[in-house]
């Protein structure tokens, strides 16, 4: 059995002053990590994968620098915040070039993952009250735009949640909301990983890594 270690920018600290169903939901966001990618290995059997939420990107570097050292079996996934030519930068300011191979980048962000897929946020909000009715793919916040061009794409997401979904409570119309910590498991859920790996080459790149670290163990 090949274990390998992701460290995922995204969750919380575990010493952080965080409410317990924010841990939860941290909890439930690796959950979802897990399953997604392992649903884009083509067997399972042998390949151990953890995931291990690092909160903030600082705590990722600080851990893929240590643990390199100990195992080569440690991979880290980072928020790029910034399209695909911004990637030689961020290795340089993050000191990463001796550990290039072991980090991959979600472009721009996570949720930029989620905006490529928009029939996918849709099924995760369907118990809402729909707002506009027609496709969220056509929507002009999305439509024929690369995910990978979508700068800020959290905000973008939080945009689109608002204007296509909405709920009563207390007597009063809420719009849904987009929360890193609140839905975004939700999201990571219903997410195909074929299609990521077609539209985003750092999943794709990802997976094969994990594949080759099971090859050569």
């Amino acid at each position: 059995m090949v274990e390998v270690s992701i460290l995922l920018e995204g969750g919380v600290h575990p010493n952080s002053n965080a409410s317990a169903d924010t841990f939860d939901n941290s909890e439930k966001l690796r959950e979802s990590f897990h399953q997604l990618l392992s649903a884009g290995l083509d067997n399972t059997d042998n390949i151990s994968i953890e995931i291990d939420t690092k909160a903030s990107y600082t705590s990722v570097l600080k851990a893929i620098k240590s643990e390199k050292r100990v195992s080569s079996n440690t991979l880290a996934l980072l928020d790029l915040d910034g399209d695909e030519s911004q990637r030689d930068t961020l290795i340089k300011q993050y000191e990463l070039d001796e550990y290039r191979e072991s980090v991959f980048f979600m472009i721009q962000a996570m949720e930029g993952w989620i905006l490529s897929q928009p029939e996918a946020i849709e099924c995760t909000f369907q118990q809402y009250e729909r707002i506009i009715q027609s496709p969220m793919a056509e929507f002009s916040l999305i439509q024929n735009v690369k995910p990978e061009s979508i700068e800020s794409p959290d905000k973008v997401l939080n945009s689109l949640l608002q204007e296509f979904f909405q709920y009563e409570k207390g007597g009063k119309i809420k719009k849904v909301k987009y929360g890193k910590l609140k839905n975004s498991y939700l999201l990571i859920e219903q997410l195909d990983i074929n299609e990521l790996r077609r539209q985003f080459a750092d999943v794709n790149n990802l997976l094969n890594k994990i594949k080759d670290l099971t090859i050569h163990a």
